[in-house]
């Protein structure tokens, strides 16, 4: 999550401007789209949408298990939107943290870096689920392959 960053100058201090009396913060960009293709779980990705299409596909190809590939499915997409959903926090986040560095109020800004390390966890912990989620998707193809040999 490293492109909720925000972009600061040779002082560490946040690039910033103003828009309409509003504070805005440059930010880091997006991972590269090399990444963005296959990591799961990324908020700013289609990998996401194309392995939903994996799943459809493979419940065509395994319509004895398409009870068990929707719940995999659906498992799928709440962890990814608990993903998203945890970016925008991380985002608000940075947001708060610069605006603290900005003021040089570093009580907030303390308490704003332990949230930000508690969301990391939550990420982590997601990422785990995800990597469940495809492991189980992968022992659920194996069996069938294994069956139909037999």
């Amino acid at each position: 999550m490293f492109h909720e960053k925000v972009v600061v100058d040779v002082n560490e201090r946040p690039i910033h401007r103003f828009q309409d009396d509003t504070i805005v913060f440059d930010r880091v960009k997006l991972c590269d789209i090399k990444h963005r293709n296959k990591r799961l779980g990324c908020a700013h990705s289609s990998v996401n949408i194309k392995f939903e299409r994996v799943l459809e596909d493979l419940a065509l190809a395994l319509p004895e298990c398409i009870n068990q590939i929707s719940e995999l499915k659906n498992e799928f997409q709440s962890v990814v939107a608990e993903i998203y959903a945890l970016d925008h926090k991380v985002g608000n986040l940075e947001h708060e943290l610069a605006v603290c560095q900005l003021k040089s109020d570093t009580k907030e800004k303390d308490s704003i870096i332990v949230s930000m390390s508690l969301l990391k966890t939550e990420h982590r912990s997601f990422m785990t689920h995800l990597s469940k989620i495809k492991s189980d998707i992968e022992e659920l193809i194996k069996d069938k392959c294994s069956n139909k040999n037999l």
